[in-house]
């Protein structure tokens, strides 16, 4: 047992994930702080207020930019591996170009159309207003979203870490900062954009540092990345990051989905109930968190992979199904060992207000059930080279998601959202049956062996 655990210490795919995961719990112990924080200083109709803000934003930067950091990793990490020093430039390039172009587009429709929808969809013009707020800042995430798909591109997992925990610590005291000074969801709002525009800051610090470490891993220069730009092929990375975006909507939208809908009922209670949502999403989320670390060392570690071994792609199944298991099983028992824990964390945290978060969150949480199993699905659609095929299949499955979601809303309320929502994110099920099904017929065919001759 001892020598299997030093054989395993010494793979890097397995240090990295390790080292990942002690992320995933700083990040996941800071958000619940700032959940709690913001919940007890704003109460629920005033969480509400900040959820559906904040929602807004994300729902219209996911749109345009999801995909383009794990397109951005895949493209990075093969030319890491196979030594391709032009093809990291162009890489990092091509996600400026596309991510600054994506900062001035949100940056105009949120200043000029989120006031409208607030004040149509949730009769409160100034929820929209701060919408558009955020939307100015996302400038600030693409330089951040740069160093990352530099630093996890090249496999300099603990660079990010220590980035990761600096920034998720920071935005914590930040939280506790501006509510402690300011009143409302306006304090919330200036924490919010103060730590974009801090986070900038020490990711570029971060990337300056790991270029002047030196060796293989180092990152191209900035000023090379920049002076890029204009000549980045950018064809390539935005197909392949919208192909990303239409795939990852199953389990990135549909739990976020309530937290636009809920409020839209215009009820006196509706603001309400969407910030006790939004308390039940953010426990079920950090659950979740703690399979972060197998994804992100997962997508670089088989790009690095294929650029220098030049494996078929098809050889790996194994290792990912082998993968896919140990995370679900893992997966499956902390998310029924977390129930009694969430009961406890709702109420002694949280307070009486916010009971209904509880409720909520056993629905959720049905989608952590099978959420392990869903690990390898991005990797895979990106590296076998099937993502174009398989999207009809999956807008299916998003069109009968959403579509559960709001009919389950419209009868049921919040309780009908979340029901609808943790239990649709299993639809991904479809999606690793056609994993084992892939691998296996790849594997009848290379034993089978070339035809005879005639």
């Amino acid at each position: 047992m001892i020598r299997r655990l030093k054989d395993l210490s010494r793979r890097k795919f397995v240090r990295d994930t390790a080292t990942l995961q002690l992320t995933t719990v700083v990040q996941g112990v800071t958000y619940l702080l700032t959940s709690v924080l913001t919940a007890r200083y704003l109460g629920k109709h005033e969480l509400g207020r900040w959820v559906t803000t904040r929602e807004m934003y994300m729902f219209a930067w996911f749109l345009v930019s999801t995909g383009v950091l794990n397109a951005t990793i895949k493209l990075y990490s093969h030319a890491q591996g196979s030594g391709d020093t032009k093809g990291r430039v162009d890489a990092l390039a091509a996600l400026l170009k596309i991510g600054l172009t994506t900062a001035v587009v949100v940056s105009i429709v949120g200043v000029f159309v989120g006031p409208l929808v607030g004040e149509r969809v949730y009769d409160d013009r100034e929820v929209g207003l701060f919408a558009g707020v955020l939307c100015l800042s996302g400038a600030f995430e693409v330089l951040r979203t740069l160093v990352v798909a530099a630093l996890q591109g090249s496999r300099q997992m603990v660079r990010y870490a220590k980035l990761d925990m600096t920034t998720n610590v920071l935005r914590a005291a930040l939280v506790w900062a501006a509510l402690h000074l300011g009143v409302g969801i306006r304090a919330v709002v200036a924490a919010f954009v103060g730590h974009l525009v801090i986070t900038a800051v020490i990711s570029l610090r971060a990337y300056e540092l790991a270029r002047r470490a030196g060796g293989d891993e180092a990152p191209p220069s900035l000023k090379d990345v920049f002076r890029a730009i204009p000549r980045a092929p950018t064809r390539h990375l935005f197909g392949l990051s919208y192909l990303i975006t239409l795939n990852k909507g199953m389990n990135t939208l549909v739990p976020r989905f309530g937290m636009l809908l809920i409020p839209a009922h215009q009820l006196q209670t509706s603001m309400g109930d969407n910030g006790a949502y939004s308390v039940a999403y953010v426990l079920a989320w950090a659950l979740a968190l703690a399979l972060t670390g197998v994804t992100q060392a997962l997508l670089p570690a088989l790009g690095y992979k294929l650029g220098v071994e030049e494996i078929p792609f098809e050889r790996l199944g194994r290792s990912l199904l082998r993968v896919s298991l140990v995370a679900g099983g893992l997966m499956a028992t902390a998310t029924l060992l977390s129930v009694p824990v969430m009961y406890v964390v709702v109420r002694m945290l949280y307070g009486e207000e916010f009971g209904d978060s509880f409720r909520y969150y056993l629905w959720l949480t049905a989608g952590n059930l099978t959420l392990g199993f869903f690990v390898i699905i991005d990797s895979f659609y990106i590296y076998s080279g099937k993502i174009r095929k398989v999207i009809p299949y999956n807008l299916l499955l998003a069109a009968i998601a959403f579509v559960s979601i709001l009919v389950a809303n419209d009868r049921f309320g919040p309780m009908g959202t979340a029901a609808a929502a943790g239990l649709c994110r299993n639809l991904s099920i479809f999606h690793l049956i056609y994993i084992v099904w892939y691998f296996r017929r790849a594997r009848a065919v290379e034993s089978s062996g070339p035809p005879s001759p005639p």
